[in-house]
């Protein structure tokens, strides 16, 4: 109970017929004039000196420095493995350690942090960070730093914004309470520096995973991406299927030799496709980091051998696949059939939203080089979570009638 609220609770208010005790309502702002997001009116985390609400690990005073100027700007200098810490980090308990009631916006807020690089430094696309809220029971619920929340990225010298969705917390998983939040939490890693200007509470509710639209052919019941699923190096894939296959189309800016020579689940050590989706839509827009029975996680070799297996079983599945060179030898253009029956799988047909994400493995004679990803980007372990992967929007075959005529 904030102070002075118990003596306005104890006032009598007079009127000309009778005596009553005031109620709390009678105090309130009726208009929400107030800067606040559903009621929620905590929004300013971090905004010049703190005091005992702002924290930098002290057994880390090794690894991480930090100072506060007078326009009451943070910078931050860490060496995480160069100071042979084990954990560097940083916490803020604003609003004096109070705990704070943000269940009610979850899905419709994002912790904001407007940040920039020291002069000199060369533009990022993101930040070796981590992201935390810790309750009063000392659960914590994380996000890892992505490209994806850099708005208008990358960041350089310019004050630039990173929004983070709450709603991509892992709270369910941590069984962290977001009604009684105690504090925000930055976990560091590696090395590296910036400066924050501030850490605000904002109105978000949108989604900062990428998309990619999936329209439907009725008439001969296959559809088509709509919006080609394009990777960082210029690589892209498209999407169609009918009632018998999915089928991949697929072009690979690569002007080496594509090799691999490994089989089975070792398919990722060389050149090839992942490829990882729902089997059934998703109802919240919450994340789930725990694996469904039905997920399907694939490999699709672009060696030699047209080997598809499904990671998570460890079966082969049949396939076609056709490969020509670009011209120019600029890179390869891929396709493939994969039998909808052999995937143990039926097609999408159900409007809605489908978690996605696909991959690049780019290797050579001695094995995988490194992992080009679509939506996880720089955040490794798509494997492993779901909650890393972009959404696949479909939509009902009625709304593409009109593209029956269309030859596909």
């Amino acid at each position: 109970m904030r102070k002075g609220l118990t003596a306005i609770l104890g006032l009598i208010v007079v009127s000309a017929c009778s005596l009553k005790p005031a109620q709390l309502y009678d105090y309130t702002n009726p208009e929400n004039t107030y800067p606040n997001i559903k009621g929620f009116a905590s929004l300013i985390v971090l905004n010049g000196p703190t005091g005992d609400e702002f924290w930098v690990s002290k057994e880390a005073a090794n690894c991480i420095k930090y100072a506060v100027n007078e326009a009451g700007i943070y910078s931050f200098t860490w060496n995480k493995p160069g100071g042979g810490c084990d954990w560097v980090g940083m916490g803020v308990g604003w609003d004096q350690w109070a705990g704070k009631n943000m269940g009610a916006i979850v899905d419709e807020a994002a912790m904001r942090l407007t940040v920039r690089l020291p002069k000199g430094a060369q533009a990022m696309k993101t930040l070796p960070l981590a992201f935390g809220f810790e309750d009063y029971s000392g659960r914590q619920a994380w996000i890892g730093m992505s490209s994806n929340y850099v708005v208008n990225g990358p960041i350089t010298q310019e004050w630039t914004n990173i929004d983070l969705p709450l709603g991509l917390f892992n709270w369910n998983e941590m069984d962290c309470d977001p009604t009684n939040i105690k504090q925000f939490v930055a976990q560091f890693e590696a090395d590296g520096e910036f400066e924050l200007k501030e850490m605000r509470v904002v109105p978000f509710s949108g989604s900062l995973r990428k998309q990619a639209k999936v329209g439907y052919h009725a008439v001969k019941g296959r559809g088509r991406s709509q919006s080609l699923i394009q990777f960082p190096d210029g690589s892209d894939l498209q999407l169609s299927w009918d009632s018998d296959s999915l089928y991949l189309d697929a072009r690979i800016t690569d002007r080496n030799e594509l090799v691999n020579s490994q089989t089975g689940v070792d398919l990722w050590n060389g050149d090839a496709l992942e490829l990882a989706f729902s089997a059934q839509p998703e109802m919240t827009r919450r994340p789930r980091t725990n694996f469904l029975f039905s997920d399907v996680h694939l490999g699709l070799s672009l060696g030699e051998t047209p080997e598809v297996v499904n990671f998570r079983t460890g079966e082969t599945i049949p396939n076609l696949r056709q490969i020509t060179i670009l011209e120019g030898g600029y890179g390869y253009n891929l396709r493939w059939a994969l039998p909808w029956e052999a995937l143990n799988r039926a097609p999408w047909t159900i409007e809605g939203r489908y978690l996605f994400e696909v991959a690049r493995d780019q290797g050579d004679a001695n094995g995988r080089t490194q992992q080009i990803r679509w939506n996880s980007g720089e955040a490794e372990g798509f494997h492993l979570n779901p909650g890393l992967w972009g959404e696949l929007l479909v939509e009902h075959p009625r709304e593409a009638e009109e593209l029956e005529t269309e030859t596909l």
